[in-house]
């Protein structure tokens, strides 16, 4: 198999992990590849308004006259070109090599790096502690001038003094969700993994609209990243789609990424 078929197979075709692997090692290693499927691909881009047909036997054309040419960077560029005798398509095929080879090839490595290497369960965690939970918003209650405290000090990263904090409000007044959602959420910061998914679970048995539990409880057991957390975290996944409860979207997306 010659590289264009190679090329065009792996385009036509689902790769799997290993294939995928190989194509990407091989952009990495062999700049003359790379080029090539820039090359395959830029023409794949500007020939898509033809039929399928003509569109394969336009780029294929273009394909094997453009190999013939002596055009790549540091060779010599030839008198003539064999492509309808078109000295037009020396800009062409210059801005393939040199802008496409650059963009395109650099867009298929991140591309089959992510296809090859899709992102963890703790990653995903990870990524969900650092967008949503590097501070909290104040939520009024009777007892708002000590959550007031708890958050100030959260929010200045001083996670094991507003951790105390919320589970001193917590005895005084054992009803309050919000001071037990705080209190799990700073022990989650404290990687305290058991003491989190303690008041996680807490939660569960308050009767809210929007009543994030579970979600809770499942990222910390993805961070956690212990034997059976994921399988865990992932039935809990499941239970808030089936229950369509708070954080459903999420719970979709990441199971669609495991």
């Amino acid at each position: 198999m010659d590289n264009l078929d190679y090329i065009e197979s792996y385009f036509s075709n689902e790769p799997d992990p290993e294939q995928a692997r190989e194509f990407g090692n091989r952009i990495e290693s062999d700049p003359g590849f790379a080029e090539e499927v820039a090359f395959y691909l830029s023409v794949l881009h500007v020939s898509r308004e033809k039929s399928q047909e003509e569109k394969k036997a336009h780029f294929k054309e273009l394909y094997h006259n453009n190999l013939s040419a002596d055009t790549l960077p540091g060779k010599a560029e030839p008198d003539t070109v064999p492509f309808n005798k078109s000295h037009s398509q020396k800009p062409v095929r210059k801005l393939i090599y040199y802008i496409a080879a650059a963009a395109v090839v650099a867009g298929i490595i991140f591309g089959t790096n992510l296809f090859i290497n899709p992102a963890s369960p703790k990653q995903l965690a990870d990524r969900y502690i650092k967008e949503n939970l590097q501070t909290l918003g104040v939520t009024m209650s009777s007892r708002s001038d000590s959550l007031q405290t708890g958050l100030q000090l959260y929010n200045e990263g001083k996670y094991n003094e507003s951790l105390v904090q919320f589970e001193s409000i917590i005895r005084a007044d054992s009803s309050l969700f919000t001071a037990k959602e705080y209190a799990g959420i700073s022990a989650l910061r404290l990687k305290e993994y058991d003491r989190a998914l303690g008041w996680f679970e807490a939660l569960e048995t308050y009767s809210l609209q929007a009543n994030p539990a579970l979600l809770y409880q499942a990222i910390t057991l993805m961070e956690r990243n212990q034997t059976g957390d994921v399988a865990r975290a992932n039935q809990l996944l499941q239970k808030i789609i089936t229950q369509d409860l708070e954080g459903k979207e999420l719970a979709q997306e990441w199971l669609g990424k495991w």
